[in-house]
């Protein structure tokens, strides 16, 4: 899945169990899923841990990447 934000592309990639989550082509963080629910990673820092979906994960991890930035 792609989407275009104002100043980057994310893309979502299926691989291994997990959700990589790319942005201008370059992987940022990934998803995974858990007993729980989702975890959302942001580089190897666990920024949630129990995400409702992978939309909640996905929100925690660019909000983590728009601080970098």
């Amino acid at each position: 899945m792609s989407k275009r934000n104002q100043s980057f592309g994310v893309d979502l990639v299926e691989t291994d169990g997990r959700t990589q989550v790319l942005v201008d082509n370059k992987e940022i963080g990934y998803i995974e899923k858990t007993t729980r629910g989702f975890a959302g990673y942001f580089g190897k820092q666990a920024v949630i841990n129990q995400a409702k979906d992978e939309d909640e994960a996905l929100q925690a991890i660019l909000a983590s990447f728009n601080l970098y930035q």
